[in-house]
């Protein structure tokens, strides 16, 4: 039988905490959080109720001088819930051949476990750390209103000068472009008749697929083309309407994610779905159309090209694998990239092990030697 770091071992232990969000409950995992790390030494641990059953984890461990921009490193315990036929069980963190199964091993249970670890570390051993290092367990990042994310903001937990992390799976590459993310909500309005009388009828779903017709040819006609991200995408995420076959379908509901690209605005993205909106609902009599967000508008973002965070991490990492450190862009929002948002702060990074690719998958998994590494790669970091 392997001998698995203790890292590897407190992955495991977390994986088998299922915490799906938004068929499932955090709870189990907050406390088995906050528990372990209330039994670490010179550590002060708090707690932010979010909504009933949802707590954020506040780790705090205080540096030696005062007035230094502290670090703070964030990662996520919610997951998306197991769907689809899974070849190994989704709870049972099984590793073979170097991976480490399970719901969440990627996204982002391990990275969670290396912040624990490296706090771990610096705590028993009392490293001297020039900053206030904190580790926040969070909950809720997986919801469209990421609302253990909003709480800190709204309650000021994290300072304002902070330096943040967020460990999610970046197969240990430096995320410095992060892609812009708006869901929508498309609700078309039409009118049901018999199907043998079609034309008393407004077809609502044709409507929409007229909508979403010419939104992808707009889309796709934007000149936007990023070195990292390419070209902005639109797609489909649900589609319902009707009710019978043979009635024409009086109403249609629409789910979209947009995913937007430096410098596209999200101002430029909702005249996008207003204009196909209008266009799409005009081609079919007697139908009309509204929109409203799902969750917040996220724009692209960029990593301040002086944050302090990028030698940080450069430097870091050439000491621990002796290669350059690659640096990439993350497709989604973080919890660090919200409050980035949210606070004007744009010294923000992603870092982490797993492919992003893994994240949400079936049988996803995350690789041993990765999860180790990393937390030797931020041992590194928070002595900077």
């Amino acid at each position: 039988m392997a001998n698995y770091s203790e890292a590897v071992m407190l992955t495991q232990k977390l994986v088998q905490i299922p915490s799906e969000n938004p068929n499932g409950s955090e709870e189990k995992c907050i406390a088995f959080v906050e528990s372990w790390l209330r039994a670490l030494p010179n550590v002060s641990v708090s707690t932010q109720v979010v909504e009933q059953g949802r707590e954020n984890i506040i780790a705090k461990y205080d540096g030696q001088k005062v007035g230094e921009r502290p670090l703070v490193i964030i990662a996520h315990m919610d997951t998306v819930p197991v769907e689809g036929e899974w070849s190994v069980s989704p709870f049972e963190s099984m590793i073979q051949d170097g991976k480490l199964y399970g719901r969440g091993s990627c996204d982002m249970k391990s990275g969670l476990a290396c912040a624990l670890m490296m706090l771990k570390v610096v705590a028993t051993k009392q490293m001297k750390l020039t900053r206030d290092l904190y580790v926040i367990a969070t909950v809720d990042e997986e919801g469209p209103y990421m609302k253990g994310a909003m709480a800190l903001v709204n309650d000021n937990i994290v300072p304002s000068n902070a330096l943040l992390i967020a460990t999610e799976p970046t197969n240990l590459t430096l995320a410095t472009t992060h892609k812009g993310t708006i869901w929508y909500e498309l609700l078309i309005e039409g009118k049901s008749s018999h199907g043998g009388n079609a034309h008393l009828g407004a077809d609502a779903v044709h409507a929409a697929s007229e909508i979403i017709v010419r939104l992808k040819e707009k889309v796709a006609n934007l000149s936007y083309d990023h070195q990292v991200f390419g070209k902005p995408t639109i797609s489909v995420g649900t589609i319902e309407g009707g009710s019978k076959t043979n009635m024409v379908a009086g109403s249609c509901r629409v789910e979209l994610d947009f995913r937007l690209v430096p410098p596209m605005t999200k101002e430029e993205a909702n005249e996008l779905v207003a204009q196909s909106i209008q266009e799409g609902c005009a081609s079919v009599k007697g139908v009309r159309g509204s929109v409203q967000h799902l969750g917040w508008q996220r724009p692209p973002l960029l990593t301040s090209p002086e944050s302090v965070l990028r030698s940080m991490f450069h430097e870091a990492y050439e000491q621990v694998v002796n290669e350059p450190l690659k640096e990439s862009g993350f497709p989604a929002y973080t919890d660090v990239t919200m409050i980035g948002l949210e606070t004007n702060n744009q010294n923000f990074v992603v870092f982490g092990p797993g492919h992003l690719d893994q994240a949400h998958a079936i049988d996803e998994f995350v690789e041993v030697e990765q999860i180790e590494k990393c937390v030797d790669i931020l041992l590194e970091v928070v002595q900077k």
